[in-house]
């Protein structure tokens, strides 16, 4: 609160310039500070840190390298983040003002490994393919969600260790973990649970894709995280985040200008 004090001078005769003094008082300011404080204090909910594994690679001791990256290439699937073009600019969703996304993939090799400089041989073993971000529609017979776009690609390559994680799942809602009355209970069986399913995406056996994921500078931060989410939801162990080779760039633009109506 402030006050104004005023100085008559006293005197008689002579008018005098009145004095003001301005006293600022911060008592109710730190009294609204404390009640903010505590109120915070008391509102805010206690919520667990969430950690994301990694996979970290095997030491062990590989003879013949060139088997090893054969298997890679085997299991490899590049994903390639894009913006949907149109002449001159890039295509905008009329509802958000953003640029839509598109997302691209292809199995193993680019262009299976043909001569990327030969348009003859690049029109005709050009592999790349178009998807889309898309939610899930329908129960497949098994229970589990029915996946489409993008989700489905994954899931497919993928299908071993998912159909193991969902059975750890089924287990899980049977509280076969453990006890799922308690707060402590539940808290174990999730432990336990994680603890298997981790199991599950180090097993060498099952067969497990490679993820590569590279995007266009067009691309949109948006869609390189929501194709991260999938990472997570779709159990994927191993994938990375990878630059643009000449390859990936000359399939695109081949795969465009045979496929798209450039508006």
């Amino acid at each position: 609160m402030a006050e104004v004090q005023q100085d008559n001078g006293g005197g008689k005769g002579k008018s005098h310039q009145k004095k003001m003094t301005i006293r600022v008082d911060f008592t109710p300011m730190v009294d609204m500070n404390m009640l903010l404080i505590t109120f915070f204090m008391l509102c805010t909910t206690m919520i667990k840190s969430q950690t994301l594994n990694i996979a970290l690679p095997s030491n062990e001791k590989v003879d013949n390298v060139e088997d090893m990256n054969q298997a890679s290439e085997d299991d490899a699937v590049t994903i390639i983040l894009d913006a949907k073009r149109k002449t001159g600019s890039f295509d905008v969703d009329s509802v958000n003002g953003k640029v839509v996304n598109e997302v691209y993939y292809y199995f193993g090799k680019p262009a299976n490994g043909a001569d990327i400089n030969s348009a003859e041989a690049l029109a005709a073993n050009n592999n790349l393919q178009k998807s889309e971000f898309l939610s899930d529609q329908g129960i497949n017979s098994d229970g589990t969600p029915k996946a489409r776009g993008i989700r489905e690609i994954i899931q497919q390559r993928n299908k071993e260790v998912l159909k193991e994680i969902n059975a750890l799942k089924k287990q899980f809602k049977e509280g076969k973990f453990g006890n799922m009355e308690t707060k402590e209970g539940r808290e174990q069986a999730q432990a336990k649970y994680e603890q298997e399913a981790a199991k599950v995406r180090r097993n060498d056996k099952l067969k497990k894709p490679v993820i590569i994921i590279k995007s266009t500078p067009q691309a949109s931060y948006g869609s390189l995280v929501e194709l991260l989410d999938e990472m997570q939801i779709n159990s994927i162990s191993t994938y990375q985040i990878d630059n643009m080779t000449k390859a990936d760039s000359v399939m695109l633009i081949d795969y465009q200008n045979r496929h798209q109506k450039l508006c």
